[in-house]
């Protein structure tokens, strides 16, 4: 289900997105959602780094398996 959030922007602030939604072409909404679809990939990115660094087995793991799958390609 989908959520609505409300963002009280100061005039200034609201004039700024504004202007960066009409440079992109978008509805200030999507700009908005795309900006927060960018920090949301980057928050997960920092996890899996974070989880990475805490599982070197399973990454020496997938890392031997990706390798193996590569070399099973057929090669042109």
């Amino acid at each position: 289900m989908a959520k609505t959030i409300t963002l009280r922007l100061s005039d200034d602030q609201y004039d700024l997105v504004k202007r960066y939604a009409e440079d992109d072409r978008q509805s200030m909404n999507a700009w908005i959602e795309s900006l927060v679809d960018v920090e949301d990939m980057r928050r997960r990115c920092a996890a899996h780094g974070q989880w990475m660094s805490k599982n070197p087995g399973a990454v020496s793991f997938a890392e031997t398996w990706a390798e193996q799958n590569l070399e099973a390609l057929p090669r042109p």
